[in-house]
């Protein structure tokens, strides 16, 4: 059987946290500041033949949920509003391209609120820095609405190292790839470190 290696590579869109970098700045340069993680990951698979894809994490200003975003490419950061300034997540999925994915990531953290999730692709069912009782939750409430669910390995420190995560009987090339995978179900989850049974809705 053949095998491959994603990474996906998240940039958070948090003002906060970037907050004596950014402050003034110009939005290319707040974007390309988020995205810097992104680019050292992608440069590096290159040099080891294994394909980076880039992603977001959106939290709005104020607030404290969080947003993953697949399916965009840079030039959508570039050329829409930053996205933590947007009211909300009806405006955020309302601004992205229509193939984009957009899915609430660990829904049941302290501090977290849920929403009516009808507006989203799916939930993050399971994240590798969250307590498992809470991923449970988010497991129930994903099933009860129906909604795809995805693993994200969360990976702050070297614990979450591979802990959460897709497999696929197809390789992922590129972010269209992955929307595709992603709106078919084709794919099962990985939590904590193992492929759980295939799934699709």
């Amino acid at each position: 059987m053949k095998e491959w290696l994603l990474q996906t590579t998240i940039f958070s869109l948090f003002y906060k946290w970037f907050e004596g970098e950014i402050k003034n700045a110009e939005k290319r340069n707040i974007v390309e500041r988020w995205m810097k993680g992104y680019y050292s990951a992608r440069n590096e698979g290159e040099k080891h033949g294994f394909t980076v894809l880039l992603g977001a994490e959106v939290r709005f200003d104020g607030a404290i949920n969080d947003y993953l975003v697949y399916g965009a490419d840079e030039e959508v950061f570039l050329r829409t509003p930053l996205l933590n300034q947007l009211s909300g997540v009806e405006e955020l999925i309302a601004i992205l391209p229509k193939e984009c994915c957009v899915v609430q990531a660990h829904p049941f953290r302290n501090g977290m609120t849920v929403y009516d999730p009808n507006p989203l692709f799916g939930i993050e069912s399971y994240n590798g820095g969250t307590h498992p009782i809470r991923n449970e939750l988010a497991k129930s409430f994903a099933s009860y609405y129906k909604k795809p669910m995805l693993s994200g390995s969360d990976f702050h420190d070297k614990t979450a190292l591979g802990r959460g995560g897709i497999f696929t009987k197809e390789p992922i090339k590129s972010s269209a790839d992955l929307v595709e995978i992603l709106r078919k179900g084709e794919y099962s989850l990985i939590e904590n470190g193992l492929c759980k049974a295939w799934t699709s809705l």
